[in-house]
């Protein structure tokens, strides 16, 4: 294969990796315990489980405290066949945002060394295992009635912050578009 060939299996393979990475990190954060309400304040909690759209930011830190994965989460149509999300954050150090939406069966991923890239051949996949997270998150947020909400993983003692909790806010299709 010459060189012209290998660079595109060389950015995917970026992605796939950059992917994994976010997969893992998402995956630690929502085997925690159930219920473990946070602090005061904010806006009230609303019926998650009712909830046509949601968003809301996660930090993810190691047991001794360093921070392993911060990002961002959006999604709409919750439980519906066009349910839609993007997730942007930093895992490692690097920066990544992946969009995913089941309507149009077309998804996107992007970081700092390829910037975007239709990945829209792997939807299926991806969606599965992201909208599976996205909807973990959404349930450990059952027991949310406001503020900022904290559990810790019994299996890893990562403990994991939810900020910024939004219940049915107004998201825009554009959220949920690549500039691509």
């Amino acid at each position: 294969m010459d060189q012209k060939g290998i660079a595109p299996l060389v950015i995917v393979a970026i992605i796939v990796v950059a992917v994994v990475m976010v997969g893992v990190a998402v995956l630690v954060a929502t085997r925690g315990e159930e219920g473990a309400p946070g602090g005061e304040g904010g806006e009230g909690g609303g019926d998650i489980g009712t909830a046509t759209s949601l968003s809301f930011d996660v930090e993810v830190r190691e047991p001794d405290g360093d921070v392993t994965y911060t990002g961002t989460f959006k999604g709409k149509n919750l439980g519906a066949a066009n349910f839609k999300f993007r997730m942007e954050g930093t895992v490692a150090g690097v920066e990544f945002k992946v969009i995913a939406d089941a309507g149009t069966e077309k998804a996107w991923a992007w970081n700092s060394a390829t910037g975007w890239m239709d990945v829209s051949s792997y939807f299926q996949t991806y969606f599965d295992q992201y909208r599976a997270e996205f909807e973990s998150y959404q349930e450990q947020l059952s027991g949310w009635t406001g503020g900022d909400y904290t559990y810790t993983d019994p299996t890893t003692g990562y403990s994991v912050a939810m900020s910024n909790i939004e219940v049915n806010p107004d998201l825009p299709d554009s959220l949920f578009q690549a500039p691509i």
